[in-house]
């Protein structure tokens, strides 16, 4: 599988974040009709469906063994990285370097685990100490992703001590009754309290972790996402003008996108 098939994009306006809009047509317009439950019900059962067929879809790892450096990739849950993700990856570089792939085809922020041989966070967790223990020559780690996928990347940057978290927009206070209404599990049970608030997640800095948190500052949501983490240890947020959810595309469209990643030395930690 390719990473143009794990991520096919996905267009996101910031309003409706649990499933994607598709293309005007006549059907399509009238399926926007249907309660918003409803149509997520429908779009979680063929992600489903997929993940069944194609059970490694939901982690793909890409080695470089030029590169020192790996990044954990979570997708949003409307999918793929805001704009086209191959757009994202040779723009930021990030393509140079080796990559570990991952996409919620159960859009549940993660809790639900990828398949059905890893079904919560720490199977996740477990999965990805072992692609980093499998790539000997790494020397550097991060995670990155948007929206849901910029909530994943702070989960398990926090688990894994990264080097450094790059969220977008990320989700960091779960409404578990909207969670359970629209997301493709309903065991809102298995959500801990430090997962559910990121903000105590990260009262307890784990000692070499910078969380580098980007939004529009005129989105007020993110904005008060954002915020909720703001002087907590670690954390670093980068307001940019805008008030789009999709932050990628904003900081793509003026130019900048090549410019947010940077690579500290593995011994930088935050005091």
């Amino acid at each position: 599988m390719t990473i143009r098939n794990l991520f096919r994009r996905r267009d996101m306006d910031g309003i409706d974040v649990y499933f994607p809009p598709t293309r005007a047509t006549i059907k399509s317009l009238l399926f926007q009709l249907v309660p918003t439950r409803y149509r997520a019900q429908r779009y979680n059962r063929q992600l489903r469906r997929e993940i069944e067929e194609r059970p490694d879809g939901a982690l793909i790892v890409w080695p470089r063994e030029n590169s020192s450096q790996l990044y954990y990739v979570f997708h949003g849950m409307a999918g793929g990285l805001g704009i086209q993700p191959l757009t994202v990856l040779r723009e930021t570089g990030l393509i140079h370097n080796n990559l570990v792939l991952l996409k919620d085809y159960y859009r549940f922020f993660y809790q639900a685990g990828l398949n059905a041989e890893i079904t919560d966070v720490d199977g996740i967790i477990a999965r990805l100490r072992k692609c980093r223990e499998e790539l000997s020559h790494v020397r550097q780690t991060y995670c990155s992703g948007p929206s849901s996928g910029g909530y994943a990347a702070i989960l398990f940057g926090h688990y894994l001590q990264v080097d450094v978290v790059y969220a977008f927009a990320p989700v960091t206070l779960l409404n578990l009754d909207d969670l359970k209404r629209f997301g493709g599990c309903k065991d809102i049970g298995r959500i801990t309290e430090e997962h559910c608030d990121l903000s105590r997640l990260l009262a307890k800095h784990n000692g070499r972790t910078r969380y580098k948190i980007f939004y529009c500052e005129g989105h007020a949501r993110d904005r008060k996402y954002a915020e909720r983490l703001q002087n907590l240890p670690g954390v670093e947020l980068y307001p940019q003008p805008g008030t789009t959810h999709n932050v990628i595309q904003a900081i793509y469209e003026s130019g900048r996108l090549g410019e947010i990643f940077d690579s500290p030395p593995s011994s930088a930690a935050v005091e």
